[in-house]
């Protein structure tokens, strides 16, 4: 829910949110990888950027993902130039990929339909070692140790799109978590 007051200070509006906090967590990351001063900055500048989003779509356009060095195959092309448009620190890996999400941002195993999450959620579930992810899973020991290492850095992150995902589950009806044992 939100709720706005009109104060005089600049024409303003004040907003409040209620928030989950899983939510409030992902506005920090963001907040933080954005670089900006405060959450206030940060939601003008996503407000500014789902505005733009919007205005091309109702123009007829598709906003996509280009890899830059494909960039100068295209004829003509319209690139949202934004301070959030460049994450600092963009971290390479081999086996690891950014996938276009509604609202995940956690990287996914390269060639596989399968988030870091999900890994470490199958992982912990099934009480695997990283050698026994990798042949139940039938996926490289490389990719599951640099899951694991991505995990390790990005662990708030991930365990927070878990909970969302379980919410958002919930949410549907779906049982997350299996039914107690019978006496």
């Amino acid at each position: 829910m939100a709720n706005a007051k009109s104060t005089n200070a600049g024409k303003r509006n004040r907003i409040q949110l209620d928030l989950r906090a899983e939510q409030v967590h992902l506005l920090e990351l963001l907040q933080e990888q954005l670089g900006m001063r405060s959450r206030a900055n940060l939601v003008e500048e996503s407000i500014s950027t789902l505005l733009w989003f919007v205005q091309e779509q109702r123009r007829g356009r598709k906003v996509v993902s280009v890899d830059p060095a494909e960039l100068t195959k295209l004829t003509h092309a319209v690139e949202f130039a934004s301070r959030a448009s460049v994450f600092p620190g963009n971290e390479l890996y081999d086996h690891l990929v950014a996938r276009p999400h509604p609202w995940r941002r956690q990287l996914v195993l390269k060639g596989r339909n399968i988030t870091v999450g999900q890994l470490v959620a199958a992982m912990r579930a099934d009480n695997l070692s990283a050698e026994a992810a990798a042949d139940d899973l039938g996926l490289q020991l490389a990719q599951v140790r640099e899951a694991l290492a991505y995990y390790g850095a990005h662990h708030d992150l991930v365990d927070a799109e878990l909970r969302e995902d379980a919410h958002r589950l919930q949410d549907k009806g779906y049982r997350v978590e299996p039914p107690p044992l019978p006496r």
